[in-house]
């Protein structure tokens, strides 16, 4: 009879309370992970949505500008002129990108910089377009002020911008010319 008592526990047996305590710190590490994941996803995909505003908003605005100096070429002497007039400092040289917050202290997101200085280089630009060159094709790069012929001018949008993550920046360098 003993035997048979014996069999009969053994059969039935329950889990112990430390087996209970690791499944369940198991079962938390795992949901633990899982949200982590999901968070830092969340995050990330924030964080892409402001540099894909931000690259539509410099893509669209050079676009702009490009259309802007074609209108402008029917006249070659003051094309520059009338390109800086429409976006050259005193003029919009700020814009707004819908989506974006601009950096604290700054009045907008975009910022819009027209070089027409031949002598100024890459680095007082902050940007790799080949500089000093001549933009207005009188064989040197050394007038200080080619707004009145420029046949290129060098532009640098530069976006500034608080996201997820702190504080953002975009810059974007190329060239306008006149047709």
């Amino acid at each position: 009879m003993a035997i048979s008592a014996r069999r009969g526990r053994a059969g039935t047996r329950a889990f112990t309370l430390i087996e209970v305590a690791i499944a369940t710190s198991i079962l938390m590490i795992g949901m633990v992970s899982v949200l982590s994941a999901t968070s830092q996803m969340h995050s990330l995909r924030k964080s892409n949505r402001e540099r894909t505003l931000a690259q539509n908003a410099v893509r669209s605005f050079a676009e702009r500008m490009h259309a802007a100096a074609r209108g402008f070429s029917d006249d070659p002497a003051s094309w520059a002129q009338d390109l800086l007039a429409l976006y050259g400092p005193g003029a919009a040289d700020t814009f707004q990108v819908q989506g974006l917050a601009p950096v604290e202290g700054e009045v907008a997101v975009g910022r819009i910089v027209i070089g027409t200085d031949e002598t100024d280089t890459d680095r007082e630009i902050g940007a790799d377009l080949g500089l000093p060159r001549d933009l207005n094709g009188d064989g040197d790069a050394e007038d200080a002020d080619v707004s009145a012929g420029a046949r290129l001018l060098p532009v640098v949008l530069t976006l500034r911008w608080t996201g997820e993550n702190g504080a953002h920046q975009l810059r974007h360098a190329f060239y306008v010319m006149g047709y």
